[in-house]
């Protein structure tokens, strides 16, 4: 019986690309990532595309797939590195693999909180040359975390969860989303406040949203104006929601106190040096998810949507 076909323009992961080579015929470029005709070429009968967070499927991307593309199954959360309403009118299902995530993404956000404010990237500077050993001089001092107030933009799985970590940290919790409730209210001991509001009395700022028209550099010069000078921002959303040359202006002149980042608005391209080069920047390469439990969930769910897909004409998580 001839295997049905799955391209995909970078190639997978060994471990997926094993596990999804057992049921169909897998179509990998020859270098890492495909140019734009050599990907075209090698997706001809294909009915499903395996895509990642850095893959770029723009509405002439979309335009140019082979008729036989039916599905475009991307692992991960996000989907703003996929044109939807291309996909739609082609008549392509766009699935992703929400919820196996979160759990992974709310411990980094605590990380990433607990880094910034204690200025852990300066620390591991020092750390290398011994130079300003113990940070004795207040300029380098950090921020405690326990007792702050934390507001979260986006209570969706991930916001939800690091609010639940939160409480841990006696945390005044903050939120702002499009669906607030008198029950998240109560089940995280919350406030749900507007978004000027939160930036205005937040000490750290933790971005759970999607990148949206609406969303797309929601941290700007003007927002970043509101903030307290001791704020601190932490993005493990997308990094078009942040303005990143605003953002740099505002770390070099000390006009808010640190960032915790693992995306960034250049993406796939390098991080910006002005960026992970600042003493109170702390930079993870998008690797939020990146655990063993996470990527063997996300791995298993895209098969699934595939899986599922063709069996029905249905995707488990359907996003378009």
């Amino acid at each position: 019986m001839t295997k049905r076909i799955i391209a995909t323009p970078r190639q997978m992961p060994a471990a997926l690309a094993g596990m999804l080579r057992m049921k169909y015929d897998v179509q990998e470029p020859a270098e890492i990532v495909a140019e734009r005709a050599e990907f075209v070429a090698l997706a001809d009968g294909a009915e499903a595309i395996f895509s990642t967070a850095f893959d770029d499927l723009d509405a002439q991307y979309i335009a140019a797939m082979p008729e036989s593309v039916k599905l475009i199954a991307s692992i991960g959360v996000g989907v703003d590195h996929i044109d939807l309403e291309a996909a739609k009118a082609r008549g392509i299902a766009v699935s992703n693999t929400p919820e196996v995530t979160t759990a992974c993404l709310a411990d980094a956000t605590m990380g990433l909180i607990i880094a910034a404010c204690r200025r852990f990237r300066e620390g591991l500077d020092i750390a290398k040359t011994g130079e300003g050993r113990g940070m004795l001089t207040p300029e380098s001092w950090g921020q405690r975390v326990t007792g702050r107030t934390l507001g979260i933009v986006g209570m969706g799985n991930v916001g939800r969860e690091v609010a639940k970590r939160a409480q841990g940290f006696d945390l005044n919790i903050i939120y702002h989303t499009p669906r607030p409730s008198a029950e998240l209210d109560r089940t995280y001991n919350a406030k749900s406040v507007t978004l000027e509001a939160l930036f205005k009395q937040a000490d750290i700022i933790s971005l759970h949203c999607p990148h949206t028209e609406k969303t797309h550099h929601m941290i700007d010069a003007e927002a970043i104006e509101m903030m307290k000078p001791s704020a601190v921002i932490v993005n493990i959303s997308r990094g078009p929601v942040m303005d990143e040359l605003a953002l740099i202006d505002a770390l070099k002149s000390g006009r808010i106190f640190g960032a915790g980042l693992d995306v960034f608005e250049t993406e796939p391209a390098p991080i910006r040096e002005a960026l992970y080069s600042l003493p109170n920047v702390f930079c993870l390469p998008h690797i939020a998810s990146a655990t063993m439990e996470s990527r063997v969930a996300m791995a298993t769910r895209v098969l699934a949507n595939i899986d599922v897909f063709f069996e029905t004409g249905e995707p488990i998580d359907r996003v378009v």
